[in-house]
């Protein structure tokens, strides 16, 4: 079994751009544990653990997927506060991916997964075990989003590695 997700692929260089961003939540949160840079993405469903068998009929349903290419603005800072996160999010979410998200939903749930929030709240993840409770707006990021992808989530000696295991280009 591994535990798998869906999300957005981000480019190392729009993971770089990111990092500016982890240095505003330390100077506001000082006990914050910056999430490794390697990791930034933004979810799109949370699948859990899955079998061999799950994974390969999940990689053949993404064939059903249709997704545009699209632009996302970064401009909120926000945190959540169970659990302890702090997380850069959109104030408007574009539409090509909220239906993305919404496919991937429906074929998730056709393949027996259930989605464990009550509504999608796009985020990229940039601090844990930090508490900010505001809503800011900061200095917008915008990224082009061409990629999804399933990812695996493994522990390797204490630290949480995100590997992408099937990649999908956007129309």
């Amino acid at each position: 079994m591994q535990r798998l997700f869906f999300s957005l692929k981000f480019s190392h260089a729009q993971q770089q751009q990111l990092l500016a961003y982890q240095q505003q939540v330390q100077a506001l949160c000082p006990g914050a544990r910056s999430v490794d840079v390697s990791n930034l993405h933004l979810t799109l469903f949370f699948l859990g653990l899955v079998s061999e068998q799950q994974k390969l009929q999940l990689l053949e349903a993404t064939n059903s997927i249709i997704a545009q290419r699209f632009s996302l603005t970064l401009d909120r800072l926000a945190g959540f506060a169970k659990p302890k996160i702090v997380y850069l999010a959109p104030s408007t979410i574009p539409a090509e991916l909220v239906q993305l998200q919404q496919q991937m939903a429906t074929l998730s749930k056709a393949q027996g997964f259930t989605d464990i929030h009550d509504s999608y709240r796009p985020h990229v993840t940039l601090a844990r075990h930090a508490v900010f409770s505001e809503s800011v707006a900061v200095e917008p990021i915008r990224l082009e989003i061409s990629e999804y992808a399933l990812y695996v989530s493994e522990n390797n000696n204490g630290k949480v590695q995100y590997s992408p295991l099937h990649i999908v280009s956007m129309l």
